[in-house]
């Protein structure tokens, strides 16, 4: 890590992920003028054993993403917060489009999302996810997140729920300011559908949206939301 301050300041919640960081933190430490913070929510396997192996800032709180995120920004330097999913691959062009967006007042919003398969279901679920960011300033966390760090303090940062965490952050700063979405995409992982089944874990996301929005207890909805998934996050 650079001795000068960052500009973006990179945080990575992580549990139990030794067979994805690596490659992840491979990958990132080429990126020039930025920070990375690993958030680990005390991980059971080789997880943090990993990331020692690279010039980043491990942090561990108590499980839960929200949380793992919140703690992750207050030991930030940079300017520019950017909250990425572990088990994500990013276009490079993505941290130039960041700063360039924040520099000309966008100051959060979130990457164009496609995903590590290519086939017909995942590409109408990225579109149909892009749409619905762009046009409802709604931002998921598989999406890679940015937000100005001064804004990020204003409102309050992450909520510390166990589920929805991203859904609840997006509300919050779409009532400032719509939501920008830089072209350069972050690549996120279908685990989650092959492990839970493609159909039955869309429909299980699209239902988790409105027991949000119904007020469902967030401890109830990932008890439910977890249920026959094998323990995905």
């Amino acid at each position: 890590m650079q001795n000068n301050r960052p500009d973006i300041s990179l945080i990575i919640p992580t549990l139990n992920e030794e067979e994805r960081i690596g490659s992840l933190l491979q990958q990132l430490i080429t990126v020039a003028g930025m920070e990375i913070i690993v958030s680990d929510g005390k991980s059971r396997d080789r997880t943090v054993e990993i990331c020692r192996q690279f010039p980043v800032k491990i942090v561990v709180s108590e499980p839960g993403r929200g949380r793992q995120l919140n703690v992750g920004a207050r030991e930030a330097r940079g300017n520019i917060l950017f909250f990425l999913h572990a088990d994500s691959r990013v276009d490079y062009q993505v941290f130039i489009e960041i700063r360039k967006a924040v520099a000309i007042g966008h100051p959060w919003g979130c990457c164009t999302l496609g995903f590590d398969n290519s086939s017909l279901f995942y590409r109408m679920l990225a579109f149909f996810s892009n749409l619905r960011s762009r046009y409802l300033s709604s931002c998921y966390g598989d999406q890679g997140i940015f937000c100005d760090k001064d804004l990020f303090c204003k409102i309050g940062q992450f909520p510390t729920t166990v589920f929805m965490e991203d859904i609840g952050f997006s509300h919050k700063l779409r009532r400032l300011y719509r939501a920008y979405i830089v072209r350069g995409r972050v690549i996120s992982s279908t685990r989650r559908f092959q492990e839970g089944g493609t159909v039955k874990t869309l429909l299980k996301m699209q239902l988790a949206k409105l027991f949000f929005m119904l007020g469902m207890p967030p401890e109830r909805m990932l008890e439910w939301y977890r249920s026959g998934y094998g323990g995905v996050k």
